[in-house]
């Protein structure tokens, strides 16, 4: 009788562990796929902000550049 016992609590318990083991992968998967976005995001800001510094180089080359045909 204890074998039953056991195994109807095993059987029991069995889909509990099952629901807590998913949830924890899928909250694992949930904060890789943020972290991924938030590095992706930070790599996006950094190319933006040196694009935009070698544009405004580049506009600046551009001045002295006619400033001195004028001359």
């Amino acid at each position: 009788m204890s074998e039953k016992s056991v195994g109807g609590q095993e059987a029991f318990v069995l889909p509990f562990a099952f629901g807590k083991a998913a949830w924890e992968i899928s909250m694992i998967v949930s904060i890789s796929m943020a972290k991924m976005l938030q590095i992706a995001l930070q790599s996006t800001e950094t190319a933006l902000t040196k694009y935009i510094e070698l544009t405004e180089q580049e506009i600046k080359r551009g001045q002295r550049r006619e400033t001195v045909k004028v001359e």
